[in-house]
């Protein structure tokens, strides 16, 4: 049984919304959730259980980078969680195209370091959210926030925060990718393993080359309307 999140299977819903801060997770289920009931706070590793819609739905913190969401991941699992969307923010490395306060939702997952590069030796392995997931998902946040702010592409996992120079960026954006943040490699890869739809909604918080970043309020209706778009989304599945 999962050692980080302190539940047992029947506690947390098939449908799952991740988010890194703690604080999100306790914001989601106390003003969208119907009796929502904290399942986990080991670590702060808040998770919580309710009802939107007269749908049962999860919200786990999963903390920040690729070993703390892997935990995470792997204990879901554990407690037979299905699906599962990753609602976070990221940078874009692609202003032209991204913009602060935008939304943007991943059509797949580059890796700065490649973590699983023992699992599959002399090869890649191409990180790809659920198709009909994400597609469903896009269609929802257009509905909610309007076409123009809503975008869907590649972006770049990194293993590091602060980084020396923006070469490998630059490269990664070169090919088309529009953002970089720090989770989407392994969740792709282990909803993958384990036979678990997935997706990434996020807010695009940063714009890395100009290091400029949007005002907090910017950030938080973005984020505010990601997660209704989530919920709607989870809302419409079939019991």
């Amino acid at each position: 049984m999962p050692i980080h999140i302190e539940a047992n299977i029947g506690d947390v819903a098939e449908s799952v919304i991740l988010v890194g801060d703690p604080d999100r997770a306790t914001f989601i289920a106390k003003n969208y959730l119907e009796n929502p009931v904290c399942y986990n706070h080991y670590r702060h590793m808040y998770g919580y259980t309710g009802t939107y819609k007269g749908k049962r739905i999860s919200v786990q913190t999963a903390g920040m980078g690729s070993p703390s969401i892997s935990i995470v991941l792997e204990e879901l699992n554990m407690l037979g969680v299905k699906n599962i969307i990753r609602l976070g923010t990221c940078g874009t490395i692609n202003a032209e195209k991204v913009n602060a306060g935008d939304t943007l939702i991943l059509t797949a997952a580059h890796s700065s370091h490649d973590i699983y590069a023992r699992e599959f030796p002399g090869a890649s392995f191409s990180a790809v959210p659920d198709f009909l997931l994400a597609t469903s998902l896009y269609q929802t946040a257009v509905n909610i926030h309007g076409a123009e702010h809503v975008h869907a592409g590649a972006g770049l996992c990194s293993e590091t925060f602060y980084e020396d120079n923006y070469d490998l960026y630059k490269k990664f954006a070169k090919y088309g990718t529009l953002a970089v943040e720090m989770e989407a490699y392994p969740l792709f890869v282990l909803a993958a393993k384990y036979d678990m739809k997935s997706a990434v909604i996020l807010t695009v918080s940063d714009v890395i080359f100009e290091k400029i970043r949007a005002d907090k309020s910017v950030i938080q209706e973005s984020v505010k309307r990601n997660t209704e778009s989530v919920l709607e989304l989870f809302a419409g599945f079939s019991n």
